[in-house]
C-alpha cells in the first residue's frame, strides 16, 4: 500500500513499476526497472528502505535510500577541491564561498570531513585592534 501511495517517489528514485489494480494483492505491482549509475546498482533492499522511510515521512518529503545518498556523497567528494589545490582569488575562491553559503551544512562534506580550516580567531583580532587604539604611540 505504501508503494502504491508513493509511486512517484519511487519513480523519482529511478524505479519503474507496472501496477495492475485488478490483480490479487500479492501480484498488484511488478518491478520493470531499477536504477543504476556507473558502479552503483540498486534493488530490493533499497525499495524496502524507501517503503520504511515513507511510512513515517511527512507528505512532500524527498526520500532517498541511504545507498543513493552514499553515492552522491562519494561523487561530491571526488569532484571537490582537494587540499593543496591553488585557487584563484577572484573566481574560484569567491564562487566556493558563495556556493557554501547556500548549502545547509557548509562546515562538513557529506562524509563528515571538515570543509574549512580554522586559521585565526576573529575575536582576538578585534581585541588586538581595540588595544592598539587605546595604547598611545611611543
Amino acid at each position: 500500500m505504501v508503494l502504491l501511495n508513493h509511486i512517484d517517489v519511487f519513480e523519482k528514485n529511478g524505479f519503474k513499476f507496472e501496477v495492475d489494480h485488478e490483480a490479487p494483492a500479492t501480484k498488484k505491482v511488478r518491478l520493470l526497472g531499477k536504477p543504476h549509475s556507473k558502479r552503483w546498482e540498486f534493488g530490493k533492499e533499497d525499495i524496502d528502505e524507501l517503503i520504511f522511510m515513507l511510512q513515517d515521512a511527512p507528505e512532500g518529503t524527498i526520500c532517498r535510500p541511504s545507498r543513493v545518498r552514499a553515492m552522491f556523497a562519494s561523487r561530491a567528494c571526488r569532484k571537490s577541491v582537494m587540499i593543496g589545490t591553488a585557487l584563484s582569488r577572484n573566481t574560484t575562491m569567491r564562487r566556493l564561498i558563495t556556493q557554501m553559503g547556500e548549502i545547509e551544512q557548509p562546515w562538513n562534506c557529506p562524509h563528515g570531513r571538515p570543509t574549512m580550516r580554522h586559521l585565526i580567531n576573529i575575536t582576538m583580532l578585534i581585541e588586538s585592534d581595540e588595544n592598539d587604539e587605546q595604547d598611545p604611540p611611543t
